[in-house]
């Protein structure tokens, strides 16, 4: 896996924003690590050192834009330490992201600022430019997700009251049924606003949609990412949305040749999470890959531990 080269095409995603200069100045950072390393590999173990000192100023500018994006304000004035706070004390990073952040802070940041004397080997500056690398991936994937959500809900309030109106008797159908009547519409205006992109993220897919579901009907809740435990392991849900006393479990994958086969996998997966969370209703999603595609809609039921789960799948 080339993981500066996956940053580099979801840096792109961000031309026109005003993050994009800041995350070019991080990827740049990270390609000076890179080149620090090979020329302690190839000359002086003095390089490793500054392999830290560059992968800091990456750790610090991915922050920085973060806070850009997800607090939506101006991290020009504040200090990286005023930042880390408030990114924790706010919970803007998911567990995920969480995770690396809190790791490459106490390994590598920490120990190297407040430390002068310190000098680092060659495995050492490997994990550090894998650990920011990993962490500024995965950072990326949060704000793909929120700017996709922002751009999505900006322009859905310009054309809500046509989408309204074309959804029929939608107050009269019961939860589970309205989701599948979002999900079929999204995926119509998908095709409608040549809104489908090869190789689309899923992280910005789940963006566009939480924005869409959310406008249309403000009544439902909707969390993401949440965590279930299955055994010994540890399992996230992509989307869990809630209207009054009913929660449905939405997988939500991305578009692809292989929807069907897709779906069938996905289905075994949502009745896994179903089955560990005590919900019974559960969607399988797989927008369209293209406008020649016709969307289907199946359901079924899975009888399991004395509970009827009830799945249905929105696909191509």
């Amino acid at each position: 896996m080339d993981l500066l080269n996956l940053i580099r095409q979801k840096v792109r995603d961000f031309e026109g924003t005003t993050m994009h200069e800041g995350l070019k100045a991080v990827v740049h950072h990270i390609e000076i690590a890179e080149r620090h390393f090979d020329h302690g590999v190839k000359y002086e173990d003095y390089f490793y050192t500054d392999v830290i000192y560059r992968t800091n100023q990456a750790f610090e500018g991915a922050l920085k834009e973060a806070y850009r994006a997800l607090a939506e304000s101006d991290p020009s004035h504040k200090a990286p330490a005023q930042i880390e706070k408030y990114i924790e004390a706010k919970n803007l990073l998911k567990e995920r992201v969480l995770i690396q952040f809190r790791n490459y802070r106490s390994e590598w940041r920490n120990k190297s600022t407040h430390d002068y004397k310190l000098f680092f080997s060659s495995q050492e500056a490997l994990l550090a430019i894998v650990s920011v690398s990993a962490f500024f991936s995965i950072l990326l994937d949060e704000m793909l997700e929120k700017h996709a959500y922002e751009k999505e809900r900006l322009e859905i309030t310009k054309k809500i009251g046509a989408i309204v109106a074309s959804l029929g008797n939608y107050q009269q159908l019961d939860f589970h049924q309205q989701c599948l009547e979002l999900l079929a519409h999204f995926s119509a205006s998908l095709k409608r606003d040549d809104g489908l992109k090869h190789g689309i993220n899923e992280y910005e897919l789940r963006g566009k949609l939480a924005a869409y579901i959310l406008a249309l009907d403000p009544q439902i809740t909707l969390q993401t990412e949440v965590p279930i435990q299955i055994g010994s392991s540890r399992m996230m849900v992509d989307l869990i949305l809630k209207k009054g006393d009913t929660s449905i479990v939405l997988e939500l994958k991305r578009p692809s040749r292989e929807a069907r086969i897709n779906s069938l996998r996905a289905v075994n997966q949502v009745a896994t999470y179903l089955a560990a969370s005590g919900i019974t209703e559960g969607i399988v999603y797989i927008p369209p890959l293209d406008k020649s595609q016709k969307i289907e809609i199946t359901n079924q039921t899975i009888e399991t531990g004395g509970k009827k789960l009830n799945i249905s799948v929105v696909r191509t």
